[in-house]
């Protein structure tokens, strides 16, 4: 152990993997700060970056995005009340609070404290884990993996807040879509349709910046307000960071609990801080001044938030389960890197392990102090309108997108899919699941066949497999038990009724389901039979999701439409889902006649100033500098940009061409 943790330290400063840590920590921080994107998003958005680079340079950069989200995600929850991300919602309630009170500083120092004590905690904690569960792990077979996935599949349900079946829906539907091409034992091609593209299946970045990505950025455009007006920093940060040495033991424990939680595939951040600040509530002798300004209401959140992650990553780097939508991505990612988590990196890679480790711990450290030393220049991000964001973030987004295969398939399959994200986002279905079932498809499909040759009924005989099956039972129950309670105990929202939308989104799963299960009908046995195990209870789910639309109810959650009005009605979403996929199919069309790079330019004039409303020569200033920065960063990856008709005519130099 001490030798594989010393060569995955030295392995980090003597490579360009430090330089890739600090980067990737720097884009952390940027997108913490932009409420809505999240760890997923920052990691959907990075993905086709990281192909083509050494595997520790590769990790190091993804690890530095996911482990300060956290951290940069306080910003905007102490600032301007609004959570940065899912994992910042309690830290808002005193937090804000604090900002009021004139104290933002002492309260962004505090939990930047705590939320650097929480990253090393946990990873302390993933280090511990592994060095137990590794003699254990060993002995697992093909079985045990494939029950060990469907605990997984059978918690991302719980993704979904209040609706269960809508998070087990878009499991299944991922895993579905991870079908798509050559099935691995009968060397057929399923749910291709006859396309050259869908052959190989559906890229993995394709799914991930589509499902994550590109519905946050049409949300952003919607509202078209600045995040913020005004971003004060004021009150004593050495106040904060005595308040944490203080509240020690507070940090400890949360950190712990967030740990744990993480490792709950499916759980992770969407309730983890709200469990801590639970715990501070209950913990607490004097609670009258919890939600007025408590600085422990910041302290135990931000310290579970961040301890979290190295919670999450033992299922992902022992079992190769992701425990959450993050590391659904960085699973992604991993696997294009060339690098396998699961048992044989657990066997004879355990350097690779204690190399994301040492990441971990050290993109905290850098993180918090980039934190503290740019809080003034961080805090101004909150500041800026995403009309000037977005057309920046569209144009990166299309150009990574294509790096996937480099076939304009991959923008137009982007297109589809990140429009349905859109829906599914209104209407409740969690995109993390989705995610999380089209990572395992491959992986589940492969032990399932594995397991019935290997084993056959005699898996039933297995001690650790029957185990896995009861915690899977009882998690379905437990948690179908625990939902149903949750909604009985929901105050009544008269908004919250049946309407087109959730009947269409409901049927369409149903339809897709059937799609699945006729397109795949005349294969062998071993090429339909898993489809069939997927698409058959995704057609009862959807079934059943019809019905209790049909039955309605003021508490029913699968009725909740996510872009009803809120309050009085009057923070309504100002422009059209349509208007702004309009502007994105709008610069796909001139790029298919000009080509990306000049397309590029066309999009920014044009949106800059019709959309943004900046003068006609700050619009061409601007749009010749991403020009220059777009062109400059092709050239020194190696990247592509997508080819339009003039680039078939005519032969035409770099970045024309």
């Amino acid at each position: 152990m001490v030798e594989a943790l010393g060569g995955a330290f030295l392995q980090i400063f003597s490579t360009a993997s430090m330089f890739y840590l600090i980067g990737g920590v720097i884009m952390g921080l940027v997108v913490g700060v932009l409420p809505g994107f999240g760890g997923t998003v920052g990691l959907a958005i990075l993905l086709p970056f990281v192909y083509g680079l050494d595997p520790a340079s590769g990790l190091a950069l993804m690890i530095g995005v996911m482990a300060v989200i956290c951290t940069a995600d306080t910003f905007p929850a102490v600032l301007i009340g609004i959570p940065g991300s899912v994992g910042s919602q309690a830290t808002v309630l005193d937090g804000y609070e604090l900002a009021k009170q004139g104290q933002a500083g002492r309260a962004l120092a505090a939990a930047f404290t705590a939320s650097l004590f929480g990253g090393l905690i946990g990873a302390v904690i993933l280090t511990a884990i592994i060095q137990v569960a590794r003699p254990l792990v060993l002995s697992f077979g093909t079985g045990e993996m494939l029950m060990l996935a469907a605990l997984g599949l059978s918690m991302v349900g719980l993704l979904a807040g209040r609706s269960f079946v809508k998070g087990l829906i878009a499991a299944l539907l991922g895993l579905l879509i991870g079908m798509v091409g050559m099935t691995p034992t009968s060397n057929e091609y399923r749910l291709d349709f006859d396309t050259l593209y869908l052959s190989n299946g559906v890229p993995l970045m394709v799914i991930a910046i589509s499902i994550f990505a590109i519905p946050e950025i049409v949300d952003l455009l919607r509202r078209d307000t600045a995040v913020s007006g005004e971003t004060k920093l004021t009150g004593s940060w050495i106040t904060g960071v005595k308040d944490a040495l203080r509240n020690k033991f507070l940090i400890l424990r949360c950190a712990g609990i967030g740990a744990l939680v993480g490792m709950l595939p499916g759980l992770g951040a969407s309730v983890v801080d709200w469990i801590a600040y639970g715990h501070a509530v209950q913990s607490a002798k004097d609670k009258d001044n919890f939600g007025k300004g408590d600085i422990r209401g910041v302290l135990a959140p931000e310290s579970a938030n961040n301890a979290k992650e190295g919670g999450s990553l033992v299922p992902t780097l022992i079992f190769g389960i992701p425990g959450s939508g993050a590391t659904a991505v960085l699973l992604g990612g991993m696997i294009l890197l060339g690098v396998e988590p699961g048992l044989n990196m657990i066997k004879s890679d355990i350097e690779t392990v204690y190399l994301i480790i040492w990441s971990l711990a050290i993109a905290n450290l850098i993180g918090a102090a980039l934190c503290v030393l740019l809080a003034q220049p961080i805090s101004k991000l909150t500041r800026v309108n995403v009309r000037l964001i977005a057309p920046f973030l569209i144009v990166l987004l299309i150009f990574a997108t294509y790096q996937s295969s480099r076939s304009w398939g991959d923008l137009i399959f982007a297109m589809g899919i990140g429009t349905f994200a859109i829906y599914m986002r209104r209407f409740g279905y969690p995109r993390p699941a989705l995610m999380i079932g089209f990572v395992l498809s491959t992986g589940v499909e492969t032990n399932f066949y594995q397991t019935y040759q290997f084993y056959g009924l005699s898996v039933f005989e297995r001690p650790i497999f029957l185990t896995l099956l009861a915690i899977c039972s009882l998690t379905l129950f437990g948690g179908l038990r625990l939902l149903k309670r949750q909604n009985q105990a929901a105050p009544d929202n008269p908004m919250a009724t049946a309407n087109l939308g959730q009947f269409v989104m409901a049927s369409l799963m149903v339809l897709l389901a059937i799609l699945a299960l006729f397109f795949t009908k005349d294969l062998t046995w071993q090429g339909n039979i898993f489809t069939q195990i997927v698409a058959v209870p995704m057609l009862l789910l959807s079934a059943v999701l019809i019905w209790r639309l049909r039955r309605g109810g003021i508490r029913n959650p699968d009725i909740e439409d996510l872009d009803l009005p809120i309050g009085d009605g009057t923070e309504q979403h100002k422009t059209g889902v349509w208007f702004h996929l309009a502007w994105i199919t709008g610069l796909l069309l001139v790029a298919a006649l000009l080509g990306y790079w000049l397309a590029i330019g066309v999009f920014l004039f044009a949106f800059l100033s019709i959309r943004s409303g900046l003068s006609l020569v700050r619009s061409v200033l601007v749009a010749c500098t991403v020009l220059a920065a777009v062109s400059l960063l092709s050239y020194l990856l190696h990247l592509y940009f997508p080819q339009g008709l003039i680039q078939e005519i005519w032969d035409l130099p770099f970045p024309l061409a």
